[in-house]
């Protein structure tokens, strides 16, 4: 397997969850970082607990950065982050990680073309315009890649989330297609079930009594394990157009 350090990483939606795991071991590995979301105080806050720019006792160092993706123009908003992340292309990325997104479900009576094309921004078009435009922004060939992030609802349904099992079962799609037209850069999905990030809010322990019971391990997932199914795609230049899932057998019960 390819070692990380040394190499370049974007990740969209590091400053937190799986994003920042992922980002922390990476660093430790000696892999240098940039982390992107769209508040300025999280980015900020990531990069403090991150290191900091020089490193702070990790073996890469971390930069943080602002894209907005949910205004007007996110293409234009993608392309202008790739391009300060790499100095104009000076210094291009190794890997590009996508876990930017929130899963809020949405009963399929209330959906109709504008609230569907709205909660798709994220989790479906945004994957899209990635696949456009990162190969301007990555090193050629098959130590380069892009993952995508999806989830354990489009492998087993769940009641009420026939919206969000549509964009996740897409980005599986897309990955498998995007390998075949952008090879040799290799492109991947993530797949984690129920995660125990900042996301669970004030209903943390409600979830966790609900996930604990799902599981055939008893147990929830953290993010720091999630993490290392995004360091396995990063490191394995034989993964492309794969689904690593991470569920602790929820989809088996």
């Amino acid at each position: 397997m390819a070692p990380l350090k040394g190499q370049y990483l974007l990740i969209i939606g590091g400053s937190s969850g799986m994003g920042f795991s992922t980002a922390k071991l990476a660093l430790a590995a000696g892999a240098n970082v940039a982390i992107a979301s769209s508040s300025s105080n999280k980015v900020q806050d990531a990069v403090s607990r991150l290191g900091g720019p020089n490193g702070g006792g990790t073996s890469g160092q971390v930069s943080g950065h602002v894209v907005d993706l949910a205004g007007a123009d996110p293409d234009a908003a993608l392309e202008r982050l790739f391009t300060d992340v790499t100095q104009g292309g000076r210094q291009p990325l190794d890997h590009i990680i996508n876990t930017a997104g929130r899963g809020v479900p949405i009963p399929i009576s209330e959906i109709d073309m504008a609230s569907a094309s709205n909660l798709a921004r994220l989790p479906l078009f945004v994957p899209l315009l990635i696949g456009k435009l990162a190969p301007r922004f990555l090193n050629p060939g098959p130590n380069s890649s892009i993952i995508f992030t999806s989830g354990q609802v489009a492998e087993k349904p769940i009641p009420g989330y026939s919206v969000l099992a549509a964009f996740a079962s897409a980005q599986h799609g897309l990955a498998r297609n995007l390998a075949v037209d952008l090879a040799p850069i290799r492109v991947n999905v993530v797949a984690p079930g129920p995660t125990e990030t900042e996301m669970w809010g004030d209903q943390r322990d409600v979830i966790k009594e609900i996930v604990v019971g799902q599981s055939l391990l008893g147990k929830t997932a953290s993010p720091d394990e999630v993490a290392e199914a995004y360091i396995y795609l990063i490191k394995n230049t034989d993964a492309t157009g794969s689904i690593v899932s991470s569920n602790g057998g929820v989809t088996l019960k």
